[in-house]
Formats: structure tokens, sequence, C-alpha cells
């Protein structure tokens, strides 16, 4: 393969990388919207907001937004793996054929 292959699986390889970092950014997020729902939403004041509605749905909104989050990790994280480790195994296939 010559040198547009070998930018492809960088490209690849860095932006298997990249998507990786965000699955790790997105999983810290939805960690920091399950402490806040739990100290701001879960307790019995918090209840009690959500029941008379002086939260103005903010718990709920942030509920959905967490479950919205939590899951696009998975995909993020299968995707960044696949394009990290397809390159670096065609690779290693293609030099044991050599």
């Amino acid at each position: 393969m010559g040198t547009a292959g070998t930018v492809l699986k960088t490209a690849s390889v860095i932006i298997g990388a990249l998507i990786l970092l965000a699955a790790f950014g997105a999983s810290l997020v939805v960690s920091h919207y399950d402490e806040r729902i739990a100290e701001d939403c879960d307790d019995t004041v918090g209840t009690i907001g959500q029941v008379v509605g002086a939260d103005e749905g903010q718990c709920q909104d942030a509920k959905e937004q967490r479950d919205t989050l939590d899951s696009l990790v998975m995909p993020l994280n299968v995707l960044g793996a696949l394009l990290v480790v397809l390159p670096i195994a065609v690779s290693l296939i293609g030099r044991s054929k050599e």
C-alpha cells in the first residue's frame, strides 16, 4: 500500500483516538449529571419541587440529557476502538504476508 494508505490508516487511528476521548468525556459528564441529580432532585426537597412544579422541569430535562449522553457512550467506544484497532490489525496482517 502506498502513501495514501498510510495517511488513511494514520488518520483513522487519530480520529478513533479522538472518538475514544469523546466517549471518556461523555462518561464523565454522565457521572456529573448523576451526582447533581442525586443532590438536587432525588432528595425530599427536590422531589417535592418536582411534584409542585417549582423546578420548572429542570430535573426531568437533566435526566433526559443524562440518558441521551449515556446512550452515546457505548457506540462511541465501539466506533473509536474499531477505528484504532482495524488499521493496526490490517498493517500487522499485511506485514506477516510479506
